[in-house]
């Protein structure tokens, strides 16, 4: 599926949301960065991007909104629960966006050049976007 992806110029983001990491919350960043260097292997250093666009402070209530929107009356929690209905707790090494660089950090202990770090880091994002949304005359 990764191959096919990366064959039909696709991308994937790697999102920071809790439930979709190792251990959620408790997530490592060893893991993480472990992750995005096997994708990396896989597809090849220009078709991944960091995904970190979460909703931080935001109260329960919008999370579950974004959950139920208006278009059904049973509650759904997510991932979560009725009794842990609000946003899940991050994980130490991405508390906010502040800790971005923390990812750079991560991927150049596991073993990433630095070239594969700007990709990875922001750079794929910015000219995946540019293929595909430009206005070209």
């Amino acid at each position: 599926v990764f191959q096919k992806l990366t064959n039909k110029n696709g991308f994937f983001g790697l999102s920071l949301y809790p439930y979709h990491l190792k251990n959620h919350g408790d997530c490592k960043i060893e893991d993480f960065c472990e992750m995005i260097k096997q994708l990396v292997n896989m597809m090849g250093e220009d078709s991944i991007g960091i995904g970190s666009d979460l909703c931080f402070n935001w109260p329960d209530e919008v999370v579950m909104w974004m959950r139920n929107g208006k278009w059904t009356k049973k509650i759904d929690y997510g991932e979560g629960s009725a009794s842990n209905a609000g946003f899940p707790k991050m994980p130490d090494f991405y508390r906010n966006n502040l800790d971005f660089p923390n990812l750079a950090i991560g991927l150049k202990e596991c073993g990433m050049n630095n070239e594969e770090i700007k990709k990875v880091m922001g750079r794929n994002w910015l000219r995946y976007f540019e293929n595909s949304f430009s206005h070209k005359n």
